[in-house]
């Protein structure tokens, strides 16, 4: 074989190397004709009719902070509704043709079909968002901390979500289930070199939603030496891993963890005596409150001088209902904190 078609096809073989490599570096994240894999509307939210899902993010317990005036800056002190519980956070693409008030519009009425009511609305300058980066301007606030780092640089999300134009935002409330619904809509100014253009003309949606939960105990059960200790310097110890379910004075099998270490403390310390105190948060009337704090307080006694061999004498059962707070009643976390069962050193 002579040295010019061993030239040729090296030549050949560069220039088609070289067409990769130029397919590759002009390859374009194209505008989404469907769900992207994996991602399912969560339940309770409704989409508007043509929606692209391009980004879900949902966690058993957060915390976010509503936006309820005007935002300059998320970095700095802004008016806002702090709601924590079950966080459901989406982002979606819209068919083009679409105006961020006409959806707006669509979603707060669902909403009121649905109970909320509003809390505050805005457009554009009013906003405080204006033409930006979208991690400068209010819908930040409504979405995880770690969304920019979930969407990267060129995914269908990031496309819709690298600058944008006068932003609508809607944030409506749920009085009777304590819901709280976040709804921002814009379209993108500015593109990635690595985005269709087509996403300029497509409007991007950010829902976000929280509703009251309980933060599940994960902890450890507190041993017996912390409650002897806690005991010795306070003279109480509060408990949190005795679980009944609402309205109901019946232990549920997974307290068992903190069961085991009360019967360890009260076999270490056999001249101990405890009032086992329940205490609930201010959900429901005080008188039934005060019932049932005093029918736990009575089935942690039971179960100790039943399974673990205590003395019933060693102990005293007594409620309080929600006459005795940690903390504030008024958002679930702090309601969550309130329930709880005490020992008291008699």
């Amino acid at each position: 074989m002579s040295y010019f078609p061993r030239k040729k096809l090296a030549l050949r073989t560069l220039f088609a190397n070289l067409a990769l490599i130029a397919a590759s570096a002009n390859a374009q994240t194209a505008v989404p004709t469907g769900d992207l894999k994996g991602l399912t509307d969560p339940p309770g939210v409704k989409r508007y009719a043509g929606a692209v899902l391009v980004y879900r993010d949902d966690v058993a317990y957060d915390e976010l902070k509503f936006p309820s005036a005007r935002v300059r800056d998320v970095a700095e002190t802004y008016p806002a509704l702090a709601r924590s519980g079950k966080r459901v956070a989406l982002q979606y693409t819209l068919p083009a043709a679409r105006s961020a008030l006409e959806v707006i519009r669509n979603y707060q009425q669902q909403a009121r079909v649905d109970g909320f009511q509003p809390v505050f609305e805005c457009s554009g300058d009013t906003c405080g968002a204006g033409s930006g980066q979208l991690k400068f301007s209010l819908v930040a606030a409504i979405m995880p901390p770690r969304f920019f780092d979930q969407i990267g640089e060129n995914s269908a999300a990031a496309c819709g979500a690298y600058y944008v134009t006068t932003i609508r935002y809607a944030l409506m409330e749920n009085k009777a289930t304590g819901a709280t619904l976040a709804v921002a809509a814009s379209n993108p100014e500015i593109s990635s070199s690595y985005c269709s253009d087509a996403f300029k003309q497509q409007l991007t949606v950010w829902v976000s939603r929280v509703e009251p939960q309980a933060r599940e105990q994960q902890m450890v059960a507190l041993s017996a030496s912390d409650m002897a200790k806690s005991i010795d310097a306070d003279g109480r110890v509060a408990l949190y891993g005795i679980y009944f379910d609402t309205g109901k004075a019946d232990i549920k099998p997974e307290s068992k963890a903190s069961l085991d270490q009360i019967g360890e403390l009260l076999k270490q310390r056999p001249d101990l005596k405890l009032h086992v105190v329940g205490h609930t948060d201010n959900v429901g009337a005080v008188e039934s409150n005060m019932a049932l704090s005093k029918r736990r307080a009575e089935s942690v006694v039971i179960a100790l001088t039943g399974n673990y061999g205590v003395n019933r004498a060693r102990l005293t059962s007594n409620g309080f209902a929600s006459l005795a707070p940690v903390k504030t009643n008024t958002t679930e976390e702090g309601r969550a904190k309130n329930r709880r069962v005490e020992l008291v050193l008699q």
